[in-house]
Formats: C-alpha cells, structure tokens, sequence
C-alpha cells in the first residue's frame, strides 16, 4: 500500500481527481494491483462483485468537512433498473447541489446493510499497519451516507445512482494520529476484530550479487512478458523466518519494467511464494523503500490478520486498480482491497 496504493490511497495511493471543477475529491496515495473499472459509465454493471476471503476497505480523506468516509461500493454496486428502488431515494427530487452528499434515511441504509451482510450489532475496524494503531465504532453509531463519485459533475443531472460511493461517515477527530489521508489504513467490517494489532515492517533492501538469487525456473507467460528485459540490481531482505529476494528486469532504456518477488523459508530455503510486479497501461513499479526519502515506505511485511500467514505487500502501483495484500503460504492468495477506485 502504502497502499500507494492512494489515500491510502490510495491511502493511497490519491483516489479520486476533480476533472474540469468537478466536485470535491478523495485524497490518497498510488494503488497496487487488481484491475477494475476505468469510466464512470462502465461502472454499471451486471458482474457480482470479487469474492475475497476477508473484505478490506480503504478511508478516503473528504476536503472542508469533519468526516471521512469509507465506501463499501465494491460489495454494494449499485444500477438503475426499476427494481433497485430501495438502494437511494429519487435524486431528481433532491436537486443538484442536495444530492451530491446526502445519509441515507432508515429504510435505504437497512437494505444496504441487508445487501452488505452487516449488522447494525457489528463494529468498524479501522487500522493503520504503519502505526500500529486500531480504532473501532460500532456501525449502530455511524451514519451510513451516499457521495457522487470525484469524476462526476453537475453536468451529469440526474445522477446515474451507480455514480455513487455508498458507506459510511467517520469523524477526523475519532481519528486522529492516523496516517496523513489515511493513506496506510483498512478497514474490516463485522463482529470481531481481524487485525492481529502487531506492527508491520518496512522492508529495508540490502543489494546482493545476482548469483544470490535464487534458482527457480521462471513461469511460462513471465518469461514472455521479460523478453526484451536484462536482469538488473538485486535485493534481499531478512527476518527470522523468511528471507525476501528482489530481482529488477529493465527494458531497452534501463529503467525498471519488473520485479519479481521470491520468499523464501530461512532455515529450509523452500521458495513459499513468487510475484511478478509489471509495467503496464494502468500499473508501474512501486519505488522501493528509502528511494523516495528516509520516511517513505511502500513494502511492508510481518503478521497483519490473527487468523492468517504473515503477509507482504506495496511493490507496484496501479491507476485504474486497488491494492493485494499477498500472503506468505503454499495458497499463494492475494487480498484485493475493496478501494472503489473509479476513473
């Protein structure tokens, strides 16, 4: 991330842009990984939303008002069929300027709760990785709210109702110490808290001989991606119980074009993972740290959820795309952050 992922973030990884004096925007820092929807008008749709073992959210950073807000749109994707009257009441009565920001009146927020599977008995968990610091609010508490997206305007009238971020409103001041724009935060939603509350660490990069490397034959469609590449620094990483290799690939005009990520067990040497971070339209590697500053980090690692491995991420950033925690074990999975990043 830093889920730079832009805020994060997009986070921050920043999220959303006003085009043209289009209304206020979400602030966060470049995202990671996932591909997703790239116009407003390709939002609509009839897909179900992507399944993932635990569902993340991201805080966006909301300009001139006291609340931030964390939108739940990716598991709520919202159309304007007939039947969908439950999902926001009629826009065109609202006007313009109301309809741009308004919380949603009981009935709309039971059903989006119903849509979300959550419970007004549940809680919030809002979490930054880099601080080590949780705060909970429980959803009874926390006024569940509609906010046109950053690329709409008012030359949109009426507003389509899938142009809308739906979720819920947080106080700034409920969070304070927080990472600026929120940039390193994820949120869980549900009866306990996922979060194992153990602090993260930045990986600091050590440059090692090529040869160091380890020896794994690479994947068919890898090797045709890096064609035109030749190997450049490599890197490693090491904690008691993982050792973390880094191998640059750069194209014609030496700039880095990929990584590929190896992890490896420290006293076995068994490779547990392979990643392959790319350049691409949407995506580009994400800066490793300390290249931007002493204080800037994008890869961090250790025991983020009590109930799972340990996990690693922030090697690569995407624009049209939300963030993937990957997490150190045989399943190879990746958790997509739910960051309903539109463009």
């Amino acid at each position: 991330m830093n889920l730079k992922i832009q805020a994060i973030t997009v986070v921050s990884f920043i999220f959303l842009l006003s085009c043209n004096n289009k209304q206020e925007t979400n602030s966060s820092k470049p995202q990671l990984n996932r591909t997703a929807t790239t116009q407003n008008d390709s939002v609509q749709t009839d897909e179900l939303p992507r399944k993932e073992s635990i569902n993340l959210f991201t805080v966006t950073y909301r300009d001139s008002t006291d609340v931030a807000f964390v939108s739940l749109s990716d598991i709520y994707p919202l159309n304007d069929t007939a039947s969908d009257t439950l999902a926001l009441p009629n826009i065109e009565k609202m006007g313009k300027k109301a309809a741009k920001y308004f919380t949603l009146e009981k009935k709309y927020r039971n059903h989006f709760l119903s849509k979300t599977n959550i419970s007004e008995n549940d809680s919030l968990f809002v979490y930054d990785y880099a601080k080590n610091k949780l705060a909970s609010f429980a959803i009874k508490n926390l006024k569940a709210a509609a906010w046109l997206n950053g690329y709409s305007s008012e030359e949109d009238w009426p507003y389509p109702k899938y142009y809308y971020m739906i979720g819920f409103e947080i106080s700034k001041q409920s969070l304070k110490g927080f990472s600026d724009y929120y940039s390193d935060v994820i949120v869980y939603a549900g009866k306990e808290n996922p979060f194992a509350n153990e602090p993260l660490k930045p990986i600091v990069w050590k440059k090692i001989p090529g040869k160091d490397y380890p020896s794994k034959p690479m994947k068919k469609e890898d090797r045709a991606l890096l064609k035109s590449t030749v190997a450049g620094n490599t890197y490693l990483y090491n904690t008691a119980t993982y050792q973390y290799f880094l191998q640059d690939y750069l194209d014609s005009d030496k700039i880095i074009y990929a990584r590929r990520l190896l992890v490896t067990n420290s006293k076995t040497k068994e490779i547990i993972i392979e990643k392959l971070y790319s350049q691409s339209e949407g995506t580009s590697p994400a800066p490793l740290n300390g290249e931007n500053g002493d204080h800037s980090f994008d890869q961090y690692t250790g025991k983020l959820f009590k109930d799972k491995p340990p996990v690693v991420f922030g090697f690569q950033y995407e624009s049209f795309g939300c963030p993937a925690i990957s997490l150190i074990d045989k399943s190879n999975e990746d958790i997509y952050i739910q960051c309903d990043n539109r463009h």
